[in-house]
């Protein structure tokens, strides 16, 4: 395996985060207008919808290979997973896809513009 082919598969790989975050936020809707959210408290549905439009721009940004996008979306990964906390519904295994698209956006960090 050539350097280029590492590069090629990691940018491959950021395409798929993008795919799955888009598909994600969607999915997201869902939540903001849940009724479980909405017992648990008002300003969460608000937060969640604040979020899914902040990650709809940094995916965008990163389809692009935008430095701006891979920080703001690393902080909204981490600020979700304090929400989840807040909430009470957080697992260790709801932490570990967001770990590992950090880490893959920090291994592919020199790539970006």
């Amino acid at each position: 395996m050539t350097a280029n082919d590492s590069t090629f598969e990691d940018h491959l790989a950021i395409k798929a985060v993008c795919v799955i975050g888009f598909v994600n936020a969607t999915q997201m809707l869902n939540l903001i207008f849940s009724p479980v959210t909405k017992h648990i408290s008002l300003v969460f549905p608000a937060y969640f919808a604040v979020t899914v439009v902040i990650s709809l721009i940094c995916l965008t940004g990163l389809w692009l290979m935008k430095k701006w996008a891979a920080i703001t979306y690393a902080i909204v990964l981490i600020c979700n997973q304090i929400a989840l906390i807040t909430m009470g519904f957080w697992e260790f295994s709801a932490a570990i896809i967001p770990l590992a698209i950090i880490a893959l956006l920090f291994k592919q960090r020199n790539n970006m513009v």
